[in-house]
């Protein structure tokens, strides 16, 4: 009697085990190509999670990076604030430093003011003739801890009494 799977194959019956289950002949010129292919798989999918790490490191330490120059930013403006709010900082002659501001462990400040010179109020400022504008070339030098370093530079108006 022949097996309903034997219509597939040109009537050829199928080997059979003493069980009665097919027997399928293990293929004697095999060489392992499966196992090959998964290790190289394996492989490539161990080198794009080592690249991937790689990459995520980076972007760790620059953003580590971008924060520090924020701090640094922020002390350096911080310190032309305290400078412009502090009675008695702004001479009117020469070149001054101001006193290192230290903002916690978050970073410090020095603030360098440069007289430049006197000069009308702008038009439309509401200052008559009796006034002067003293204009400044401010610059200011934030660090953090780390040594992160930002400087900020700007212009500064005083306006004060014109000298007679």
């Amino acid at each position: 009697m022949m097996s309903r799977h034997s219509i597939f194959f040109n009537d050829i019956p199928a080997p059979r085990r003493a069980g009665g289950n097919l027997a399928i002949p293990a293929n004697r010129y095999q060489r392992g190509t499966a196992l090959i292919m998964s290790m190289v798989i394996l492989l490539i999918l161990t080198l794009l999670g080592i690249t991937a790490m790689g990459t995520s490191s980076l972007e760790e330490k620059m953003s580590g990076n971008t924060q520090e120059i924020t701090r640094a930013f922020e002390a350096a403006e911080s310190g032309l604030i305290e400078w412009s709010n502090t009675p008695g900082s702004i001479v009117l002659q020469g070149v001054t430093t101001s006193p290192k501001y230290t903002y916690g462990n978050y970073g410090s400040a020095v603030v360098t003011s440069k007289f430049i010179q006197m000069t009308p109020p702008k038009r439309g400022s509401g200052y008559g003739s009796n006034f002067e504008a003293a204009n400044f070339e401010q610059a200011s030098t934030g660090t953090t801890a780390v040594g992160a370093k930002a400087v900020i530079h700007q212009g500064l108006a005083q306006i004060v009494p014109k000298a007679n």
